[in-house]
C-alpha cells in the first residue's frame, strides 16, 4: 500500500502543509528562489508531518496549530538532510543532485541554517513554551546522535545496542517528537501521549534500519542515490554489525577491510555473499519488523478510527518499502 493511499484521510491537511512549506520559505531576496525551488524537487515522504497530524486526529482532532507544527517538523527534517549531504559528501538524492553538488558546501550550510531559522520563526509565533521546549530538546538529541555516529566511524567495536541508541537519537527522536506534539496539541491524556510518542520512536528506528538495509541491498535506480554510502563513509550499520559479530575473530579484520576500503563490483558481490551467508540483512529486517509490531501494540490505548488505521498501516509500509 502506498503512502498516498494510507494518508488519504489526511489529504486536505497534507496538501495545506505542502503549500505552507513553500510559502513560508519564500525568501525576501528573489535571487534565492532557485534554492527553495531546488529543495522542493527532492522532498521525501513527509513522514513526520503525517505522524504529527495522525497523532492529533487520534487524540481529539486538529486545530490550526497542528498545521504550523507539521511545517516546523518538516523544515527541521529537511535542514538535517541538507547538512547530512554535506557531511557525507553526497552527490545525488532522489535522482537529483544535492544542494552541495549544485551550489557548494558554503551556500548549503547557510541554507540548512535558513531552514532551521524559518522553523523556529513559525514556532515562536505559536507562543507555546511546551512545543518550543520539545523541539529544542529534540534537536539537541538529534545532533548528539549524529555526532556520536561520526565519532564512531571506522570503529569495528560498535555494538548493536550502541547502534540502536544512535538511530534512536538521530532519526527516531524527531518522529517521536512529531507524534508527541500532535497528541499534546489535541489535549491527549498522559497515556495516549506516551503511547503515541513511543509509537513514533519505534517507527523512526525501524525506518532507519530499513534505510540501512536498502543502502546495502537496494538498487541505485530505485533508491535515487548511490548505495553502499554508509560503509564507504565508515559507518557500521546493523547488517554489518551482525555480520562482524557472527564471523570468527580471524576473519573480522579482512572483512572490515572489504567493507570499508573496497568499492569494486567484485568486492560488493563478496560483501553481499557474506551478508547472505550469515543472514545479516534478514536479521536487520526482523529487528525492524519487531519494532513495528511493538509500535502497533502501543496503539492499543488509542480509540479505533480511520486515523489509527492509517498509523497501523504506516508501520506496515515502513518495513515493506523498497526505497
Amino acid at each position: 500500500m502506498s503512502m498516498e493511499v494510507i494518508l488519504e484521510p489526511l489529504k486536505d491537511q497534507m496538501r495545506e502543509v505542502e503549500e505552507r512549506i513553500y510559502s513560508d520559505l519564500s525568501p525576501a531576496d528573489k535571487r534565492l528562489s532557485d534554492l527553495v525551488y531546488h529543495i522542493s524537487k527532492i522532498h521525501g515522504k513527509r513522514l513526520r508531518p503525517a505522524l504529527l497530524l495522525l497523532s492529533g486526529q487520534c487524540s481529539g482532532g486538529l486545530i490550526p496549530q497542528h498545521i504550523d507544527l507539521a511545517v516546523v517538523v518538516e523544515l527541521i527534517h529537511t535542514a538535517t538532510l541538507v547538512h547530512d549531504d554535506i557531511i557525507d559528501e553526497a552527490v545525488v538524492r532522489r535522482h537529483i543532485e544535492t544542494m552541495n553538488t549544485k551550489w557548494g558546501s558554503k551556500i548549503s550550510i547557510l541554507f540548512g541554517d535558513y531552514l532551521f531559522s524559518r522553523a523556529y520563526t513559525i514556532l515562536s509565533a505559536l507562543d507555546s513554551q511546551v512545543s518550543t521546549l520539545i523541539m529544542s530538546q529534540t534537536i539537541n538529541i538529534l545532533c548528539e546522535g549524529e555526532m556520536v555516529q561520526l565519532l564512531r566511524c571506522y570503529d569495528a567495536e560498535v555494538t548493536e545496542s550502541e547502534y540502536l541508541s544512535i538511530i534512536e537519537k538521530k532519526t527516531a527522536s524527531l518522529c517521536a517528537a512529531s507524534c508527541k506534539l500532535g497528541a499534546i496539541s489535541s489535549g491527549a491524556n498522559k497515556w495516549q501521549t506516551e503511547a503515541l510518542t513511543n509509537y513514533g520512536s519505534k517507527i523512526g528506528m525501524a525506518f532507519q534500519i530499513i534505510d540501512d538495509c536498502l543502502d546495502v541491498m537496494g538498487k541505485e535506480e530505485e533508491m535515487g542515490k548511490p548505495v553502499n554510502l554508509d560503509a564507504q563513509g565508515g559507518k557500521l550499520t546493523l547488517p554489518f554489525i551482525r555480520l562482524v559479530d557472527k564471523l570468527p575473530t580471524d576473519r573480522r579484520e579482512s572483512t572490515l577491510e572489504l567493507i570499508f576500503q573496497n568499492n569494486s563490483k567484485d568486492s560488493k558481490a563478496a560483501i553481499a555473499d557474506l551478508l547472505a551467508e550469515h543472514d545479516a540483512v534478514d536479521y536487520a529486517y526482523d529487528t525492524a519488523k519487531q519494532l513495528i509490531k511493538n509500535a502497533q501494540d502501543d496503539l492499543s490505548v488509542i480509540p479505533d478510527s480511520v486515523y489509527k488505521t492509517s498509523l497501523l498501516e504506516l508501520g506496515d509500509y515502513v518495513v515493506s518499502r523498497d526505497r
